[in-house]
Formats: C-alpha cells, structure tokens, sequence
C-alpha cells in the first residue's frame, strides 16, 4: 500500500480514474482485496460470490456494493449497497441500474472500471470525488473485484470496496 498515492483531501472534482497497480491510500480497500484474493480456490481466477458471507465481510459490509450484469454485460445494476455508502450518497440506489441514476460521464467511468476488470479478470483500483452526488469535495477510492455465482471462474458480478477521503473544508 502507497501512503502518497492518493491525498485525503479533495481541492477540486475529480474524474474517477483507474490505478490497476493498485495504489491504494485507505487500508480498507487494499485489506479487502487481500480477502478477496485468499477465497480464489486453487486452479480458479475468479472467487465465488457464496465464498463471501456476511459474518466474514463484517469490517467491510457498510461499504461493499454488489454489481449484478445483464446478459450483455454492457448494463449494470446495484444488488447491494452498503449503508455508509448510502449515507454518504445520500441516497439508496439498492436495486437501481446504473444508467437510471448517473450522468453519462459517470456512468462511463464505471462502465470503462468494470469492463476492464472483466477483460483483466483481477481487481482494479478507481479515484477519485463524489461529484456525481454533488459532493465533489469528498475524496473516494475503491476497490472493484469480480465474483462468479454461477459458472465457476465466469465473472458475473463485481463487488466493491469503497473508502472515503476527508471532506474538504474551504
């Protein structure tokens, strides 16, 4: 974990931008990568989503969400979102596809993050602000991992791991 990659602090709004060295400045995000990492069964890339249960995910529960695809896997839709993330959005986008909620712009950044997650098949790291909730003076990072349900080491989900910077104070 770089402690320099990313500052806490927001000056201005931020595009969410990829870091698939993983430079990770929270040690939430880098610890849950670690976690997803330890549930790739031998022979596999790809960990099940069942391997993920809830008692295990407890430090990170309030700050996960859970991308479902459709069957183009060009369309995504919220299955989970954690209540920090909802507190901090100020907003339950539980149940919602992307494309209803977020601005073009920000729905190509996360359409860019999960396809290439889905072409890498390992974790990614994204940065950058909460602009798209008009609160751009938030700094984010998250980790975005994929997940099979199914198929094994077939990505059908992506589950994330967001951290939050400190708010700007201006």
């Amino acid at each position: 974990m770089s402690s320099g990659a990313e500052p806490r602090r927001a000056r201005k709004d931020q595009p969410f931008a990829a870091d698939p060295d993983l430079n990770f400045w929270s040690p939430r995000p880098a610890s849950f990568v670690a976690f997803w990492r330890e549930r790739i069964p031998a022979g596999l890339q790809i960990p099940s989503r069942s391997l993920f249960k809830p008692e295990d995910l407890k430090d990170f529960l309030a700050y996960i969400l859970v991308i479902d695809m459709d069957e183009s896997r060009q369309r995504y839709r919220n299955r989970l979102v954690g209540t920090e993330i909802t507190a901090r959005a100020g907003r339950d986008a539980t149940g919602k596809w992307l494309d209803e909620i977020y601005s073009p712009e920000t729905l190509h950044g996360h359409h860019l993050a999960h396809q290439w997650v889905l072409e890498h098949r390992r974790p990614l790291r994204v940065h950058g602000t909460m602009d798209f909730v008009d609160r751009g003076y938030i700094a984010v990072e998250a980790a975005v991992v994929p997940l099979s349900v199914d198929q094994p080491d077939y990505i059908e989900q992506f589950m994330i791991c967001v951290a939050y910077g400190d708010v700007q104070q201006d």
